[in-house]
């Protein structure tokens, strides 16, 4: 390719969808850089296009290595909780696309007229409505006002009535409670809970990878894809951005260009930007980094969903009809805790916990709190490109966060010992993603053996079953004694707060003259020329769902706004 007119610093979710609608304009020549492989559409690993998503999750091969992430250091997070984790950021074309828990859910109204007030004029609700519904076919529901019937997604649900008994077991608990059942979560906005759509056809995933990327698209001479190519920085001439610098099989290259996209993510945008002079002034002349545009925004604002779990064992019965091999159902409720708004919590029903044998034996509920008041950072740890960033989401430090998550858990637990879930549900406990559940879900041959071992433990008595459980499979303390004592529910909450892997916000969208703002409305850069960013970094504040449809939507809109 000749000097492309538009360089995408990323191929993730946002990056591909980005790419292919620029690369519509035969006038345009589109490069994506994206840092891992790309398995293009023919050659996807089965665990990538698996309906049951977590099995790609515990390959980390399609992760960023050594990304670590930190709690927060605030007094209420105990000195169990500070030690930082590793979090599982997507490295591969198509992004969170491709390894994520293909939840297809788009955000309240709300959300996105909130953008709009934020000062990112013209992403209100039904400015971003038609690019939702260009992005998907909604293979359940028909062309509408509100569904799309051609684009390159493609969502569908699991209905009622191919639930599991635990799943419906949830629902009938949630009945009691007041909740409504509602038919599409993509329909009228409204509490209640339903089927989760997902990002599949019932037999693949799709992502933005082969969904956007599919094979007519890859065949167009002006697109260029360059997997397994890490950006070191923007190249400037002055505050003009004129190419990046790359790094391939070991060696550097400048690649000049026209405009340039940053589409890298919420850790790795605002890392690329600081790494590249655009930043808090003081915090890149401490890295010794010359100032192109002082934005103190970059890289402030991180705000994700802070998530708690607890999970039971399933006996035979309650396990999941394996329709397409995993099940989902969801609650949008409000917390009703002063201060916070409407639909502010999102609680989820998961039949089967992992791939292997023993998560086909393990039902889990989560929840996180669907819009936080806390706030984290990305600094750069170092000047060096290929260092990872410096992460503090900052979790639980508004009191408002701390009460409603350990709300959710007691909540959750209560469920758990309580008819009708407890018929189904048995021998509840705390649970979490941690690095030994990781561990032992890698997909090896030796991790197949030793779960289908503790598997048949599992089913053969209960107290050997709650033996596994208390000594084994949990980490935690005991659920009674943490529902008996409330200030050891706190600080177990505090402890074990997790990621729903929905970092955004951190290059936030706002006004010209807002100094934290990082980009304007239209995704450019403030105080720099011909460079945009386009993924969740560019939120203002997070979206009441996952933010993986979100995140495609804004490169769809992007794509149109650079275009015009």
């Amino acid at each position: 390719m000749d000097r492309p007119t538009h360089i995408v610093a990323g191929g993730g979710s946002a990056g591909c969808a980005l790419a292919a609608r620029l690369s519509e304009n035969p006038a345009n020549k589109v490069l994506v850089i994206e840092a891992g492989p790309d398995y293009g559409t023919a050659n996807i690993p089965d665990d990538i296009k698996d309906t049951y998503a977590h099995r790609a999750m515990t390959n980390s091969s399609y992760f960023w290595p050594a990304l670590q992430v930190s709690r927060g250091t605030h007094r209420h997070i105990p000195a169990a909780g500070r030690k930082p984790y590793f979090f599982y950021q997507g490295k591969l074309m198509g992004g969170g696309s491709s390894i994520n828990g293909q939840v297809a859910l788009r955000g309240a109204p709300a959300d996105f007229d909130g953008w709009a007030e934020l000062g990112a004029k013209g992403w209100d609700w039904g400015s971003v409505l038609p690019y939702f519904r260009k992005l998907e076919t909604d293979l359940d529901y028909s062309a509408d006002q509100l569904h799309g019937a051609s684009g390159p997604i493609t969502v569908r649900r699991i209905p009622r009535d191919q639930w599991d008994e635990f799943t419906n077991a949830v629902a009938r608990s949630w009945d009691s409670q007041g909740h409504a059942f509602v038919h599409d979560m993509n329909g009228p906005y409204e509490e209640g809970y339903s089927p989760l759509p997902t990002s599949n056809d019932g037999e693949a995933r799709r992502s933005t990878a082969n969904g956007h990327l599919s094979d007519e698209v890859r065949r167009r001479s002006n697109l260029r894809l360059m997997p397994e190519t890490q950006v070191r920085r923007i190249l400037f001439e002055g505050t003009k951005a004129i190419g990046v610098e790359t790094l391939r099989a070991g060696v550097t290259e400048q690649i000049h260009g026209d405009r340039i996209i940053v589409s890298a993510g919420a850790f790795h945008s605002p890392k690329l930007l600081m790494l590249s002079g655009v930043g808090p002034a003081d915090h890149l002349r401490r890295h010794g980094i010359a100032v192109v545009a002082d934005r103190p925004g970059v890289g402030s604002n991180l705000q994700d969903h802070p998530l708690i779990s607890v999970s039971a064992y399933l006996p035979p019965i309650a396990r999941e009809k394996h329709v397409i091999r995993r099940n989902y159902s969801y609650l949008r409720y409000s917390s009703q805790i002063a201060g916070c708004e409407p639909a502010d919590m999102i609680m989820m029903a998961v039949c089967q916990s992992m791939w292997h044998a023993v998560g086909e034996r393990i039902g889990t509920l989560s929840t996180y709190i669907s819009l936080p008041y806390s706030r984290g950072t990305v600094r750069l740890a170092s000047s060096d490109p290929m260092a990872a960033p410096a992460i503090d989401f900052n979790w639980l430090e508004d009191e408002r966060d701390r009460s409603r998550l350990i709300a959710a858990f007691m909540r959750m637990a209560g469920m758990f010992t309580q008819e009708p879930v407890s018929k189904y549900a048995l021998d509840p406990f705390p649970s979490s993603f941690s690095e030994r559940v990781a561990a032992i879900s890698r997909p090896t041959g030796l991790n197949a053996v030793l779960t289908n071992v503790a598997a048949a433990l599992l089913d053969s008595a209960a107290p050997v079953r709650r033996f596994l459980i208390e000594n084994v499979i949990s980490e935690a303390p005991k659920l009674a004694a943490l529902m008996a004592d409330p200030k050891a529910a706190e600080e177990y909450v505090c402890a074990a707060v997790r990621s729903a892997w929905h970092p955004s916000c951190t290059c936030r969208m706002g006004a010209a003259d807002d100094p934290m703002a990082v980009t304007d409305p239209n995704a450019a850069v403030i105080g720099t020329q011909n460079l945009h960013v386009a993924d969740a970094s560019i939120m203002p504040r997070v979206t009441r769902t996952n933010t993986n449809l979100p995140s495609i939507m804004i490169g769809e809109r992007v794509a149109d706004l650079i275009q015009a």
